[in-house]
């Protein structure tokens, strides 16, 4: 009996690693890049060719909006593996990987139950967010990874030598022995929380941290008997790490600083603001879970049928406060959302347990679950890749292509100031595209010979006085929509002349003037 349970736990725990490398792992670069993406990777390109690790810049400029860790990661791996949006997706994956392993440990933690823990984990893993933000070269999901590992030890540190934090007592832990160790869990906590601030600022701890530590007090105030030393020390520990850059940014670029900081600030009132209740359609995000996450919400139905009805009230407790805490915030965007990914799960966790254990048909209930996750599966397996290109823009034809012309690497690339550059451009081109003001005949004759990125032909971008001077030689004409044209989302900002501009040489050509206008084909 006892081997059948072991053999059971053995392959459950393989079938979880192999649903998690599914779901962050394989097919990685299929997904198209998007502007985040663009974002980030185009600054990590920069810190490593500008040898420049502690001031990041985008395109040339400052980007000081967010904290540097994870453009660290994805400057070590530009390092490793150059050019590659499959390398850069990797460590993404690995923190997805790392907040599924701290859910797992911290819904067993709280239930001691090891089926309610693989529930959380197969819920969470086959919610639309989480395998989003696992397989996109973007920042939040390392700071919501690293605040779940910071919760599970604040758990520890708190509640080890704590029976009485469990409506059963079955004399797992040893108070004593455990409460050696309290430093332990406390220092840890310290450590990933600053590590989570560092990757993008106090969002997780307003979004996750705090919740979980209201609900946890809720559940059961913790014995802070030897307590408070330990975790003094963790906030050090979070504050030292959490604050020694922006320090840095305050004494060497105060007057930058100081701009990014009331930008960012403000930007939280005047950008994507949507009314409050615009998160309120939440459990959508959970796709076949939706019903599940709904249903969840009967506290008084499931409150007297539940196994642990107690720890069942602060997980939904919890899951509501960090929609109302996200809710109060003006700007809104349903990957904000995210945070919430681990009590949602929980959540149907709880409802999944009672079918499994009370219900008629509870084998039924558990091939629904496993059948549901062997869904996703196979879909990321199979289909993830074909359907991607499916929608997909048939008639792409990327300005990456300049990365193969040699003869262009040592010749800097502009835009026209005038217009709007999409940083996804800077991203395909590998390269820095600054602006230029065409109607300045100083600035276009002293950086020649140059490339020029233009929404329209360069002879209706520059001026006749100034094209006269040159001799062009047109590149292509690249559109690197990644959408249809029929689609919403297709844009001219992503149509693209490129043209390459020297200075004539006058002495060969007395009729250059004449010709100038019409030295480029459309």
């Amino acid at each position: 009996m006892y081997e059948s349970q072991e053999m059971k736990s053995k392959n459950t725990t393989i079938l979880l690693v192999i649903l998690c490398i599914t779901a962050f792992f394989v097919n990685r670069s299929a997904l198209p890049t998007d502007i985040m993406e663009s974002r980030n990777i185009v600054t990590a390109r920069e810190m490593v060719s500008d040898n420049n690790w502690l001031v990041p810049t985008m395109n040339g400029e400052l980007r000081l909006e967010k904290p540097p860790l994870p453009t660290w990661v994805a400057g070590l791996v530009e390092m490793i593996v150059p050019n590659s949006l499959s390398a850069q997706r990797f460590a993404p994956a690995v923190m997805g990987f790392l907040w599924t392993l701290f859910l797992f440990l911290t819904a067993k933690y709280l239930t001691r139950r090891n089926r309610f823990a693989v529930n959380s984990v197969l819920v969470f893993l086959t919610l639309y967010n989480v395998v989003l933000m696992g397989r996109s070269a973007t920042w939040d999901i390392y700071c919501h990874a690293f605040m779940m590992g910071a919760v599970y030890f604040l758990l520890r540190g708190f509640y080890d030598d704590d029976h009485g934090f469990y409506e059963e007592d079955l004399g797992f832990y040893d108070g004593g022995l455990v409460h050696t160790h309290k430093w332990r869990w406390f220092l840890l906590s310290g450590l990933f929380m600053g590590l989570s601030f560092e990757s993008k600022g106090p969002v997780s701890f307003y979004a996750l941290l705090l919740p979980f530590i209201v609900t946890a007090i809720f559940l059961r105030r913790p014995r802070m008997k030897g307590k408070w030393g330990p975790l003094g020390v963790a906030i050090l520990i979070c504050l030292v790490l959490g604050s020694w850059w922006y320090i840095y940014l305050l004494i060497y670029h105060p007057e930058a600083t100081e701009y990014v900081i009331h930008k960012e600030s403000s930007a939280w009132s005047d950008h994507n603001v949507r009314s409050w209740y615009y998160y309120w359609r939440f459990f959508l995000e959970g796709g076949l879970w939706a019903p599940f996450i709904l249903v969840a919400l009967a506290v008084p139905f499931w409150r007297k049928r539940v196994t642990q009805p107690r720890k069942y009230v602060a997980v939904v407790i919890c899951m509501l406060l960090q929609l109302v805490l996200l809710s109060c915030m003006p700007e809104k965007k349903m990957r904000y959302l995210l945070p919430m990914a681990p009590t949602v799960a929980m959540s149907v966790a709880f409802v999944l347990d009672w079918l499994e254990t009370k219900s008629r048909h509870p084998k039924l209930s558990e091939g629904f679950v496993w059948g549901y996750a062997g869904l996703f599966f196979i879909a990321g397996l199979f289909f993830l890749r074909p359907v991607g290109k499916l929608f997909g823009n048939p008639d792409e034809h990327s300005i990456s292509e300049v990365c193969s012309m040699h003869h262009l690497d040592q010749v800097p690339f502009y835009y026209n100031e005038k217009e709007q550059l999409r940083i996804e451009l800077v991203y395909e081109a590998h390269r820095k595209i600054l602006p230029l003001n065409l109607g300045k005949k100083a600035e276009v004759m002293s950086d020649l010979p140059c490339v020029i990125v233009s929404r329209k032909p360069v002879g209706q971008e520059i001026p006749a006085s100034i094209l006269c001077r040159l001799d062009t030689v047109r590149i292509g004409y690249y559109d690197d929509n990644k959408h249809p044209k029929k689609d919403s989302h297709y844009s001219n900002l992503f149509l693209n002349y490129v043209t390459l501009l020297k200075e004539k040489n006058i002495r060969k050509s007395g009729t250059a003037g004449r010709r100038a206008g019409k030295s480029v084909k459309r």
